[in-house]
């Protein structure tokens, strides 16, 4: 972002103690029986509480600067300068303990309580060359210079502030109590919020809702919320409908003694010296018994639900007919105050923005009109809030030629001093967030802006570089989503117009990222390929190549610390060539993320990154990995989507405990998977699974009994190698709770086949004892060749969403489905021995058949010629219906005539030849 004028450090913006968090934390994770094992081994156990002693010591004191009034950080050169030393202290702490944890967790999960003696004799002579004396010698040693550093500073800067009143260029505390916003406004025109004020409006003053009722006008930093509030709170309709009309600004600081004094102080004109809760409470609800009044809480922040109930308690009884506006950041406040309205308030369009600057900027007809060829590039900079666009106006007030504004328009917010208040209002957000949340949304800089944020690739990231903590019982995965909408909540991302019914996806926004960006700027960074690798001690690093020249990638010396090494590749023709020796000097790594570069083997530097816990090589032509992959046993996450040329995994993937998501492309070249997999009991995803042939032990279906966290969806292959049901059945899908699409694939039975018949009544079988779980949403099956249907696939206590049959080669029937109450969608396709459809298909009871049924399709059904049905009653939901390749079908039951205005009937002569005749 180059020289800002907004200058932060770490501490300004609360980083320093997120950081230590980190590392603290990886001691939390030492249980017991570690501790014993390091004092057995080194002896070191006390060393070592003495360094987590230490780095605790630093953490409350920088957190007690971070909290201070007084600005400890600002402009300090020596303060930048010592907290640099303390972020490679730490980060240096958090690998040796990371290395220490899982040489441990490894020696654990392989061992038992009866070989105990066994076990620390092999450990030992193992794990000694780690130097740990050493290292944690030379650490505290940095730590207590650190210390004695830090108490010098802050001496000096206290003496500093005592004697001199130093006029800081930007304050970076919270705003106290006593920070205010006013409901009086100025007399211009609003601007681009005339449907926003009509809706409040309507909400307000409508008859049929007598009750009392909130409703929270919601959105980021700096759009406008409490402006909105002023304009309807000045309505003249207001003071028609309500009998009293209050404002109060409650601020970040809630002080529910404060703002009832001040309710109180609003509506007797006196002043309010009441302290006690009890006589606030009991005189505020004097004053309001049996009155209609209009309450504005602004800038209201607290999300805690006893806060908002003391608050409440004075006046949400025995008020009918009472409105109350809250004004806030946050989604989550709705639900505390019990509403079902909150209003999001939108970003204005570059029109308003523009009209805003002119308004403010007081500019004539002809400087509007001189200006108008970079009006574009100015409103833009605004980004669609209000408050940037008034602070722009201010800035050219003062500016009168066409030059000094063109200048302005190419200026980055940061860069200009102006610009503080705009970082003010969004530096709340981010500073009221507790450590855990800071360093997650710090994180995130690390894409550039306009990123689609997928929330279960973002915390896959969040774990991967260990920023999630478990919490209970909770898995990872969720307490990770949890975080996401911690920060949803706040207004810090938005959903993003790619979201698909199937897919949520997320953005920034602009500022945001900016902000984001700030905070994290000598940790996280994302350029383009020309910059790379001049990136110096970044930590978290994202490369975007979009060119069809290969990104080379080359070994450098100042990568010791990086953590995430990230390369997007939006050009399906990028292709990437690296140095064998690349990975040498970031042995750190926790993320490695490759796609799309055209690898085909990975440098054999690689098999340096044992901290790894994140590994994406999806959209490569790979053939196999590396075994060494094996002993990266912290390792969480592998995908290799898209990797269609992968015809081999590490054969020993069996001892990677710790792996808990596997993607693998459905259609890659895999004839097995590695022996014993079924070990991997954590596994949450696992995309494809290949049964190996029967003689092959350890590559079988029953391989999947105990991998019941398994989530997502699982397409198993090569069922035709399952020719017991009692195998099938070990499988134990309905264990699988989590899961949501199953694929059942086989290989198709060759016609001359001597053992056909044995093999159809096997298949049967073995489909029968493949029985889900009943949570799963959709069901595919592919190259079945039984001619059964499993009851399991009717049942109407089933919870299908979507089910696909793709080649029944011998199926001349279809299931009964229309009794299930949640199917939507219905696919079935190349079926050649279906000839028809008759009414066991819709099922035989009363009721509405297919009740929810939204989209039907029957494709390449060269058999099909008659479609028999008497009920008129089914498929009431119907959206979409398409037939395709159906060559001798000549009509359609009249369910299904009466929805030919949506229907799309293609490669169907006789059918469609009907149709028109018969009109």
């Amino acid at each position: 972002m180059g020289s800002s004028a907004v200058v932060v450090s770490g501490f300004q913006l609360g980083f320093g103690s997120a950081l230590l968090t980190v590392v603290l934390e990886r001691f939390a994770k030492l249980g017991g029986y570690s501790w014993e094992l390091i004092r057995r081994i080194w002896g070191m156990d006390k060393e070592l509480r003495k360094l987590q002693r230490a780095l605790s010591k630093i953490q409350v004191l920088v957190e007690y600067m971070e909290c201070s009034s007084i600005n400890l950080f600002g402009g300090s050169n020596a303060w930048q300068m010592w907290y640099e030393d303390l972020r490679k202290v730490a980060y240096d702490a958090d690998t040796l303990l990371d290395h220490i944890f899982l040489r441990l967790s490894t020696f654990e999960h392989s061992s038992s309580v009866n070989q105990e003696n066994q076990f620390i004799s092999r450990v030992i002579p193992s794990i000694r060359n780690l130097k740990l004396p050493f290292d944690i010698s030379e650490m505290q040693r940095k730590l207590d210079n650190l210390l004695k550093e830090m108490e010098s500073l802050s001496m000096i800067e206290r003496v500093r502030k005592e004697v001199f009143e130093i006029d800081s260029t930007i304050s970076f505390g919270l705003p106290d109590s006593s920070s205010t916003k006013s409901c009086f406004m100025d007399h211009k025109t609003m601007v681009g919020r005339t449907r926003d004020k009509e809706n409040i409006l309507h909400f307000l003053t409508r008859s049929e809702q007598n009750h009392f009722s909130v409703i929270p006008v919601v959105g980021m930093a700096g759009i406008g919320k409490t402006s909105l509030a002023r304009f309807v709170y000045h309505d003249k309709q207001m003071s028609n409908w309500f009998q009293w009309i209050i404002w109060v600004s409650v601020t970040t600081d809630f002080d529910v003694v404060r703002i009832m004094r001040s309710m109180i102080e609003h509506l007797t004109f006196k002043p309010c010296t009441l302290s006690e809760l009890d006589s606030l409470q009991a005189t505020l609800q004097n004053i309001l018994y049996a009155r209609k009044f209009l309450l504005v809480l602004d800038d209201y922040w607290s999300e805690t639900y006893e806060d908002w109930d003391i608050l409440s308690s004075s006046f949400r009884f025995r008020s009918k007919g009472s409105r109350v506006i809250l004004t806030t950041r946050s989604l989550k406040v709705s639900s505390i105050v019990n509403s079902s309205e909150a209003y999001t308030l939108g970003i204005l369009s570059n029109d308003d923005c523009w009209e805003l600057i002119k308004q403010t900027a007081l500019l004539s007809p002809q400087a509007s009109e001189n200006l108008e060829p970079i009006r574009g590039q100015i409103a833009e900079k605004c980004q669609g809030l209000p408050l940037v666009a008034k602070t722009l106006g201010s800035m050219l007030r003062f500016k009168s030629s066409a030059m000094e504004w063109e200048s302005i328009s190419k200026t980055e917010l940061w860069d200009m001093l102006e610009a503080r208040k705009i970082f003010h209002s969004l530096a709340k957000s981010y500073l009221l967030l507790p450590p855990h949340l800071k360093r997650c949304f710090a994180y995130c800089s690390i894409f550039p802006k306009k990123h689609k944020y997928d929330v279960d690739e973002l915390v896959l990231l969040w774990m991967g570089e260990g920023f999630i903590q478990p919490l209970g019982p909770n898995r990872l995965e969720d307490v990770g989503r949890h975080y996401f909408d911690e920060l949803y909540s706040r207004s810090l991302f938005h959903l993003s117009v790619n979201t698909t019914p199937s897919q949520t996806i997320y953005e920034m926004p602009d500022l945001i990222h900016d902000m984001a960006r700030l905070v994290s700027r000598d940790v996280c960074f994302h350029g383009t390929s020309d910059c790379y690798p001049l990136f110096g001690n970044i930590c978290h690093l994202c490369v975007l190549h979009d060119s069809t020249q290969p990104l080379i990638l080359k070994a450098y010396e100042k990568n010791e610390r990086l953590r995430s090494f990230i390369i997007m590749c939006p050009n399906p023709e990028s292709r990437g060539e690296f140095d064998d020796e690349l990975f040498e000097n970031c042995k750190s790594l926790r993320v490695l993320a490759l796609k799309n570069l055209d690898i085909t083997e990975l440098p054999s530097s690689f098999d340096e990154l044992n901290h790894l816990r994140y590994l994406d090589l999806s959209e490569n032509p790979i053939p196999r990995l590396p075994e060494c992959i094996c002993k990266f046993v912290g390792l969480q996450t592998l995908k290799l989507r898209n990797c269609r040329e992968l015809n081999q995994l590490p054969r020993n993937m069996k001892i990677m405990f710790n792996l808990r998501h596997l993607e693998l492309d459905e259609e890659c070249r895999l004839r097995l998977m590695p022996v014993d997999l079924g070990r991997l009991i954590g596994l949450q995803t696992l995309t494809l699974y290949v049964i190996g042939i029967g003689i092959n032990r350890g590559h079988g279906i029953e391989e999947l009994r105990d991998m019941n966290s398994l989530g997502g969806s699982l397409c198993i292959r090569n069922i035709q190698f399952v020719v017991n049901a009692v195998n099938a059945m070990e499988a134990k899908l309905d264990m699988k709770k989590y899961l949501t699409t199953l694929e059942l694939q086989w290989t198709p039975l060759m016609d001359d086949s001597l053992a056909r018949d044995q093999r159809m009544s096997e298949q049967v079988e073995v489909l029968k004892n493949l029985v889900p779980h009943t949570n799963l949403k959709e069901m595919v099956i592919k190259n079945y060749c039984g001619t059964i249907y499993p009851d399991w696939l009717s049942d109407r206590e089933r919870k299908f969403t979507r089910i696909h049959l793709e080649v029944l080669k011998y199926c001349n029937k279809l299931p009964t489905l229309g009794e299930l109450p949640y199917l939507k969608t219905f696919v079935i396709s190349r079926m050649p021995s279906l000839e028809s459809i008759d009414d066991e298909f819709f099922g035989r009871g009363d009721g509405v058949k297919f009740p929810s049924l939204e989209s039907f399709e029957l494709r390449e059904m060269l058999a099909l010629s008659e479609w028999k049905n008497e009920s008129i009653s089914g498929m009431p939901c119907l959206i979409t219906f398409k037939i395709d390749g159906c060559p001798r079908l000549t009509s359609l039951p009249p369910t299904l005539l009466s929805r030919l205005p949506i229907s799309e009937i293609s490669g169907c002569p006789s059918l469609e030849d009907n149709l028109e005749r018969y009109g």
